[in-house]
């Protein structure tokens, strides 16, 4: 099937068979049974996920990948920042911002590969820059190792940047040197 009108039309037909015929196309298809416990819904998806995989290709390798992570540790997918985005981070009282840029991640006017590198420049010590920038999540981070959860974000904590940089004051938290956010370009 090379046309979208030749898969689209293939689908339709999917779609308006019998569990029997289904089962038929499986065998057909697959080559082997279909497992029993499928029902007419999950042959007619899988069937048409096939016939559209081989007109128009399968996933990438990378998200197969993630794909097999995810489902075989449970755990949740690594974030991904937008190029554009700003992550706050306050330190000891200052506020750090690192814009996220196609090279990597712009501090203080340089450019760097990672936030790791950000991240011991800041604190003097080897930190995981993921990490330290507040972008991990709870799962992720493990138990009681590091800040708790309310501690890294300032939408979790309450406390609030504003578009010129610094803290509104109002709220501290009681380890005001650990808060962190990230602002897209539009929110700035």
């Amino acid at each position: 099937m090379s046309s979208a009108g030749g898969v689209e039309e293939a689908i339709a037909k999917i779609g308006g068979m019998t569990i029997a015929e289904l089962r038929l196309l499986w065998r057909q298809t697959f080559a082997s049974e279909p497992p029993s416990a499928f029902s007419k819904d999950l042959l007619a998806r899988a069937i048409a996920y096939t016939i559209q995989e081989a007109a128009y290709g399968g996933l990438k390798p990378q998200t197969a990948r993630l794909l097999r992570m995810v489902a075989s540790s449970g755990a949740e997918p690594p974030r991904q920042v937008k190029t554009g985005s700003v992550i706050v981070r306050e330190y000891k009282g200052v506020l750090h911002e690192v814009m996220v840029v196609p090279e990597g991640f712009c501090w203080r006017g340089q450019i760097y590969d990672s936030l790791s590198t950000i991240a011991k420049n800041i604190t003097g010590v080897s930190w995981n820059g993921p990490r330290f920038f507040g972008l991990r999540s709870r799962r992720e981070r493990g138990g009681g190792a590091g800040p708790k959860a309310t501690d890294l974000g300032s939408v979790a904590n309450g406390s609030q940047v504003n578009k010129g940089g610094g803290s509104t004051g109002k709220e501290r938290s009681p380890r005001s040197g650990r808060r962190s956010s990230i602002r897209t370009g539009a929110e700035r």
